[in-house]
């Protein structure tokens, strides 16, 4: 059941459109109400002197968005790249990064990123995956608590309960810790929102896991592994692309978590309960 959508606070009342709507049941006439509704609206992030991306988004954390996405692009290599992030009050719906040294960016794009889209701008797949890096072997974690954690993000997905419209990402430490959270319409942008949150916090990524409210693809492995994030724990599906990845980066990748089982795809020595089994 949906949550009212006044529970919500102030900052994240601009992701909610309340809609006038005909609902039909079976065994009543249809009735006029009002309806919450997850916004998806256009953010332009303008990086000077690069290009600017167009992302189709929910309207919240917007600087952390525009961060994450940058750095899980490979337009920034850290936050030190960055020289300045703007928004003007006026213009709500624009971002601008200045970042040291544009004529070394080699990725100068202007396109439009759908909410369902991760990988819009890569062309070449296979080189991507040859370039990046393995992750380290530091986490370590227990199946008990990777159900605790989707727990725990199912709580604080208020945007999600309101609506029934939007996915989410909690990136945790070692203790076990959320220690970024985001919500968006779509699952690329929950995440980039969260990595960007770290980022501008300098809250250190490498080493800590992240826990998504849907399915994984290789786009998310991509984003994790860029961010040195070492397991990653989904309540839904891997795609056969994100397993692979998963195993070549050294991530461990555990889906349809429930309570009493987890399904655990890559590398599992980092879960307590197999590591004597492996």
């Amino acid at each position: 059941m949906k949550q009212d959508s006044k529970k919500l606070p102030e900052k994240l009342k601009q992701a909610i459109h309340v809609a006038k709507i005909s609902r039909l049941t079976c065994d009543a006439p249809p009735e006029n109400v009002s309806d919450n509704i997850v916004v998806e609206k256009p953010v332009t992030i303008m990086i000077d002197k690069v290009g600017s991306f167009t992302i189709m988004c929910t309207p919240s954390d917007i600087e952390a968005l525009a961060v994450g996405f940058v750095y899980s692009e490979g337009i920034i290599d850290s936050i030190d790249d960055i020289v300045a992030v703007s928004m003007k009050e006026q213009l709500p719906d624009i971002v601008g990064i200045q970042v040291h040294n544009p004529t070394q960016i080699t990725i100068k794009r202007n396109m439009i990123i759908a909410s369902s889209c991760g990988m819009c701008g890569t062309r070449n797949i296979e080189k991507m995956l040859s370039d990046m890096s393995a992750c380290s072997q530091s986490l370590e974690v227990s199946s008990n608590l990777l159900i605790e954690l989707t727990e725990r993000l199912r709580s604080m997905q208020h945007i999600f309960q309101i609506t029934g419209g939007s996915h989410a990402a909690g990136i945790f430490n070692d203790s076990g810790k959320i220690i970024a959270f985001a919500e968006d319409l779509g699952r690329h942008s929950a995440f980039d929102k969260a990595i960007g949150k770290c980022l501008i916090a300098k809250q250190p990524t490498k080493g800590s896991g992240v826990v998504l409210s849907g399915r994984i693809s290789l786009e998310m492995v991509t984003k994790a592994a860029r961010a040195g994030i070492e397991l990653i724990a989904a309540v839904s599906a891997p795609s056969s692309f994100a397993i692979e990845a998963a195993n070549k980066w050294n991530i461990t990748l555990c889906g349809f978590i429930r309570p009493g089982r987890t399904n655990v795809y890559t590398h599992p020595k980092r879960i307590h309960n197999l590591k004597a089994a492996n």
